[in-house]
């Protein structure tokens, strides 16, 4: 989901994340469970159109960017336990 940011981009968005409280460990479990539920809107979209798509095609042409972002923090919420991180999103 992140292989479109540059190490420069990447080293941002921790420090950006830490900055609101969020530890690396809380971020890479919410990448984990965004990473799975992206899994799994990829199969469901696969058996309702009636043709394999992976994942990344999935998060790359269904969601988008930002899609994938607003799943990012939906992940981030609940893996921090704080509903209101990211809400302006």
């Amino acid at each position: 989901m992140f292989r479109h940011l540059t190490p420069g981009e990447r080293q941002a968005l921790t420090t950006r994340l830490a900055a609101r409280g969020v530890t690396p460990e809380q971020f890479e479990q919410a990448k984990e469970q965004a990473r799975a539920i992206g899994e799994a809107l990829a199969r469901a979209y696969s058996e309702a159109i009636g043709r394999p798509v992976t994942s990344l095609q999935f998060v790359t042409d269904i969601l988008g960017i930002e899609g994938a972002g607003r799943l990012l923090a939906c992940a981030l919420r609940e893996t921090t336990g704080r509903p209101g991180l990211y809400r302006d999103i």
